[in-house]
């Protein structure tokens, strides 16, 4: 609750801050008799909650249009693309404590009804009544084959950088025994 008593009791405030700005009233109870002092409280407190509701739309609003870096893949908080050997959608989203977790494969169900799915899925966890349209425009191009990541290239190139050396070492070693030798005889 968001309804503070100010002055010993003599002023009340009710603040909330809907979408990054900060919405507040006070109430003045100075002069009034107690019957009145009581629906000051009680129109306080409707405010408060009027604007609770609006505050928790907003959060709402946020989270379902919020997107997220390519690192997640698709686009869409919640909802990432796997490869299991082939490609799926992975639902995974914590609400009220509960992980729910989920995978819908393309190659089972299409690519389009994989991601309807993948949505639907991830509204219900959310409670949300169907899947927002952002969303289900937000569709990623699947691949058929998991995308190839730098870590291995680099890791071949710099096995062959330490054969190199190795081989090199080698080399000299060689040509310094050869050399005792010829200097021996």
């Amino acid at each position: 609750m968001a309804v503070y008593e100010l002055n010993g009791g003599q002023l009340l405030r009710v603040a909330r801050s809907i979408d990054g700005k900060l919405e507040q009233q006070y109430f003045s109870l100075i002069g009034l008799n107690k019957t009145k002092q009581k629906e000051v409280r009680k129109d306080a407190k409707a405010l408060d909650q009027k604007w609770a509701d609006k505050q928790g739309n907003a959060k709402a609003k946020r989270v379902r249009d919020a997107s997220t870096d390519k690192k997640h893949s698709t686009g869409v908080r919640g909802i990432n693309l796997v490869f299991r050997p082939s490609p799926a959608f992975r639902v995974q989203v914590q609400t009220s404590g509960k992980s729910h977790v989920r995978e819908f494969s393309v190659k089972r169900l299409t690519a389009d009804k994989a991601w309807a799915e993948a949505c639907k899925f991830l509204a219900a966890c959310r409670g949300y009544k169907s899947a927002p349209k952002a969303w289900r425009d937000r569709m990623p191009k699947v691949p058929k084959k998991a995308p190839q990541s730098a870590a291995p290239a680099k890791k071949k190139a710099a096995k062959k950088v330490a054969t190199k050396k190795v081989a090199k070492k080698k080399a000299a070693r060689k040509k310094a025994a050869r050399k005792k030798t010829t200097k021996k005889r």
